[in-house]
């Protein structure tokens, strides 16, 4: 193929890029999710070895975080009980969002004050009691630093459509607040900085590898995730029994379709994506094989999705740091829903099971990174819509703003990044109508998102310049990056 064809192929591509960033084409056109790695794009020089991977877990739906982590000390514990209304009792006070005091899980942090997590939470107290789990403080997106005065005021910009659940998920994903309409998300765009890290190894492969399906969050301008299920990559029906004559046949059909050179640039392309899906996917199975080390032992708890999610991914990471593939820097993503709890908040079957079964995956997922001795190389994060009002509708709770997330990874003591057993940020004062909440207890976010996920990115290797490329309005807050990984 000539140079001026190679250079058109380069110059289509790149405009196609852009054409399919739109959700609708892209959904019409699934073959186009790997079309970013014909691109021969330079990335961030990130420094190669010490393997580094961000797990991002993303409760959808808004999780009624000052119910999983809920203060403590008993001043600030009787205006959380006051703003809740009571205790919670199916007879005697239905609409109660309250838990006991003792029935909370209690925990104390590194300054000595003491917190309780709910109920269900028992992974959790484990992980903060090892150091191995912290809490950031009424975060949420946040264009700019806003006082209750100024937000009644309209003083300030503030997030595109608040309250929203498709907005809000995107931007926390985009992690940028006042963008409506872009369909990169900053956990793309980090990855198409550190992807140089990847070089020495199996280079087809993208940095952002999903479990959840395709995410606005791990789409850059010129990569997209690559997305397995809990049982792994899928295989091509009547294509993989090896001793199968019919599936051989098919196989070298195939193969000889993918790798021919086509002359209009679409057609080629259509190929090449085609080559680079089979490569990808044989590849990532022969890794992940129990044969070939690719299983782990930890036991997960099984009938929860997450759980599954995340045991596919720690054998991912335990695969990614073979030589089979080489990985050193890596973004991954799973997500759980079932959190915009209207109804039934808090009997058994709502918000306990959900924080329970979160808490339940997140500690089998520790387990699986210290089975593969992968700790301290691997920050997991919840990401959330919203959190929730502190009073209830009648049978539970309504769309709010700034609420509760927390980390997981490796603790400093220990040669980790995270400096665990601490709540970060500024927690409220749970009042209805108090200095830090609106209507109905909704929390004006003290911490932006912006400043969430550039702590992370910025553990991942990339620069203050960098930094401030993917999250454009970081320069609004007076500290870019909150000081909880090292």
């Amino acid at each position: 193929m000539s140079r001026q064809v190679n250079q058109d192929r380069r110059t289509f591509l790149r405009s196609l890029q852009l054409m399919l960033a739109g959700g609708a084409v892209a959904a019409t056109l699934p073959q186009f999710e790997l079309v970013g790695r014909a691109l021969a794009q330079s990335s961030t020089a990130v420094g190669t070895g010490n393997y580094r991977a961000l797990v991002c877990i993303f409760l959808f739906g808004g999780n009624d975080s000052f119910n999983m982590l809920i203060p403590h000390v008993q001043t600030e514990y009787d205006v959380y009980l006051k703003s809740r209304g009571g205790v919670y009792d199916a007879t005697s006070n239905s609409q109660g969002l309250g838990i006991a005091r003792d029935a909370l899980l209690k925990v104390t942090d590194t300054a000595g004050k003491a917190w309780g997590l709910h109920p269900a939470c028992t992974g959790m107290k484990t992980l903060f009691d090892n150091r191995e789990l912290a809490f950031m403080a009424n975060v949420g997106t946040l264009v700019q630093p806003t006082t209750k005065a100024e937000y009644t005021a309209k003083a300030k910009r503030l997030p595109y459509n608040l309250f929203s659940h498709n907005d809000q998920q995107a931007l926390w994903m985009r992690g940028e607040s006042e963008l409506r309409s872009s369909n990169v998300g900053w956990g793309g765009t980090l990855g198409e900085r550190i992807k140089g890290a990847n070089s020495g190894g199996f280079t087809a492969l993208p940095p952002t590898i999903s479990l959840a399906g395709n995410n606005l969050f791990q789409t850059g301008t010129s990569i997209s995730p690559y997305v397995m299920s809990t049982g792994g990559p899928a295989a091509l029906r009547n294509f993989e029994n090896v001793n199968s004559t019919p599936d051989r046949i098919r196989r070298e059909a195939l193969a000889a379709l993918v790798k021919h050179r086509y002359t209009p640039l679409m057609q080629d392309q259509y190929a090449l994506q085609g080559e680079s899906a089979m490569l990808i996917g044989s590849t990532m199975r022969t890794a992940l094989d129990a044969n070939n080390g690719g299983d782990i032992a930890t036991v997960f708890p099984s009938g929860n999705g997450l759980a599954s999610q995340l045991r596919m991914i720690a054998r991912s990471i335990k695969a990614s740091r073979t030589s089979a593939l080489g990985q050193n820097r890596q973004i991954y993503f799973a997500s759980m829903g079932g959190f915009d709890t209207h109804d039934g908040q808090m009997v058994a079957n709502g918000q306990p099971r959900l924080l329970g079964q979160v808490s339940d995956a997140l500690f089998a997922f520790r387990n699986a990174l210290v089975e593969i001795g992968a700790l301290n190389d691997v920050v997991s994060f919840t990401n959330s819509d919203f959190a929730r009002t502190l009073n209830s509708n009648g049978n539970g709770t309504d769309h709010a703003w700034g609420g509760v997330q927390l980390m997981m990874g490796g603790p400093q003591s220990s040669g980790g990044p995270l400096a665990g057993g601490r709540v970060f940020g500024s927690y409220p004062i749970l009042e209805l109508n108090g200095d830090q909440a609106v209507d109905r207890g909704r929390m004006i976010p003290t911490t932006s998102t912006n400043q969430f996920g550039a702590t992370f990115a910025q553990w991942m290797g990339v620069g203050a310049s960098d930094l401030a490329a993917i999250f454009p309005g970081l320069g609004n807050f007076a500290s870019p990056t909150l000081g909880f990984l090292a």
